[in-house]
């Protein structure tokens, strides 16, 4: 079976999942702490209704909170199953949210020939659809044609597995020991997961080299799980239900969850970055 048609299996398999996912544990709590607040930094304003390309959006979590705040957005994903549930979420979150999601759609962010060129105000590439992406030559044609249909001057927001957040994990969680290791030190690639999706894991300055080399410069780096990184569960859910200290603690953790000393010990790390303006390079169409 080829790497991608796992990864549809994968996530064909249980939709809801994916859709609970970010609202469940402590760790994917923060991840989408985060992940918002990159956004709501780096997102150009709602007026006029931007264009938004969520590229392997899943269910639709993002997609549905920026429709409603009045972005135009486009939701594609691999998935058939994730997609069917984010119809049924778009269409109980009702108006304005139906008007402002213009297409979901079935695709690989391998080969978005179905966009032209310059379509979008901003892109998403959230909760690492790249990592999926197993293939050196998949990963370079998918940042190819990311920046493509990205305007000259559109932030993109691109997330990926950590490598070094995953070593970490086989302390947290001792049952993924096998889905690490051997192989992940010698090959960066994992099978984590109830369904195992075939993963490959950055180094954090793989990442922004990758990207970089896309001609896609980094203008800021997250940790998705900032301080709060494979800190104990159960302390954790304690501190986000206290009214008192939680608004302290999640002032300093967003204050530093781009800071280059946390960074790095993340599950998850978020890249934004920019499309030039005027730089030049050829359009790139995935295949």
């Amino acid at each position: 079976m080829e790497e991608l048609d796992r990864v549809r299996a994968a996530y064909d398999a249980d939709p809801e999942r994916e859709w609970r996912r970010l609202e469940g544990g402590a760790q994917a709590r923060l991840e989408y702490l985060v992940t918002r607040h990159a956004l709501e930094r780096h997102l150009p304003p709602a007026m006029g209704e931007p264009r938004v390309l969520d590229a392997g959006g899943g269910p639709g979590r993002y997609a549905i909170a920026l429709a409603a705040r009045g972005y135009r957005v486009t939701l594609l994903d691999l998935s058939p199953a994730l997609l069917d549930l984010a119809r049924r979420r778009i269409a109980e979150a009702g108006a304005p949210v139906g008007g402002n999601v213009a297409a979901v759609v079935e695709g690989s962010i391998t080969d978005l020939s179905r966009f032209p060129d310059e379509q979008f105000d901003a892109v998403l590439c959230l909760g690492g659809p790249l990592s999926h992406v197993v293939a050196p030559d998949g990963r370079r044609r998918a940042l190819a044609e990311l920046r493509r249909v990205a305007r000259p001057g559109a932030p993109l927001f691109i997330s990926v597995m950590n490598r070094l957040g995953a070593y970490r994990s086989t302390v947290q969680w001792p049952g993924c020991w096998g889905q690490v290791f051997p192989g992940l030190p010698e090959t960066g690639r994992t099978r984590m997961g109830p369904h195992a999706a075939p993963t490959y894991n950055f180094l954090p300055e793989e990442f922004v080299a990758a990207l970089t080399g896309a001609g896609l410069p980094v203008e800021r780096l997250y940790g998705c799980n900032g301080l709060g990184a494979h800190l104990q569960e159960d302390h954790l859910l304690a501190l986000m239900a206290d009214p008192e200290r939680w608004p302290i603690w999640r002032d300093v953790f967003l204050a530093t969850c781009d800071h280059p000393n946390i960074v790095g010990v993340s599950n998850h790390l978020l890249a934004v970055a920019r499309r030039p303006v005027g730089d030049g390079r050829p359009a790139a169409r995935g295949a």
